[in-house]
């Protein structure tokens, strides 16, 4: 089972093997987030913050960043603050269930990283654990830290984009349906069900500058074009 207490233990474990400072940062608790937080991701929560290679540094902040992004959907979510260009998040249903975690890009692609925050947090680790084995560090961190990275894109397929207005038929899923029926005829819509690690929906090449929207019941997402001037559809 992957717990907070265990990754920490590894990391710690790991800092003592590299030449360089790898820093394990305290968890930011749960206690102050204005939504339910489940039990185990409470823990992981209460255990891990996340860690640091310099320059690069995987940060859980505990908090939500809307203010900060305001393309992401109105349901709430936990972001990382990863150093990567992008944002990663939480995908929190409405319901309290804490799913997928996902990344935006900056050119607005939307990929999947894990289907849980424990299996994104097991797979940093591990990548982490298995480049020491790998990379040399007669040159610094640097090329440590650039493979981290790069091993962090896997590789996926492109989920197919659907546009609204073919998707309000009765006969069509219920999730995308419903979802269709709230957006306008120009946007588009990707369904995240499921979905493997590294599968991504280039929302950007269909649409441009969005602002997206989920589902109520799915990870069901719909990119809505958006004119960020004026903060408001297009």
């Amino acid at each position: 089972m992957i717990t907070g207490h265990s990754l920490a233990t590894r990391l710690h474990a790991l800092a003592a093997r590299v030449p360089f400072d790898l820093a394990v940062l305290p968890g930011p608790g749960a206690t102050d987030l204005p939504f339910p937080v489940p039990p185990a991701e409470r823990e992981l929560l209460d255990h891990l913050g996340g860690f640091s290679v310099p320059p690069v540094e995987v940060r859980l902040t505990g908090h939500p960043r809307r203010r900060s992004n305001p393309a992401l959907p109105e349901p709430r979510q936990v972001v990382s603050d990863d150093g990567g260009g992008g944002l990663t998040w939480v995908d929190i249903a409405p319901d309290g269930t804490w799913g997928q975690v996902l990344m935006q890009y900056r050119e607005g692609g939307l990929y999947v990283q894990a289907p849980s925050l424990a299996a994104w947090l097991d797979r940093l680790v591990t990548t982490a654990e298995d480049l020491a084995d790998e990379i040399g560090f007669e040159d610094g961190p640097q090329p440590y830290a650039d493979e981290f990275w790069d091993a962090l894109r896997p590789d996926g397929p492109e989920l197919p984009l659907h546009s609204a207005p073919l998707l309000r038929a009765a006969d069509n899923d219920p999730a995308l349906a419903a979802l269709a029926r709230l957006v306008p005829d120009n946007a588009f819509l990707a369904d995240l069900r499921d979905a493997a690690p590294g599968s991504h929906a280039r929302f950007d090449r269909a649409c441009g500058p969005h602002r997206l929207r989920r589902a109520a019941d799915a990870p069901v997402f719909a990119a809505v074009p958006w004119d960020w001037q004026h903060d408001r559809p297009r």
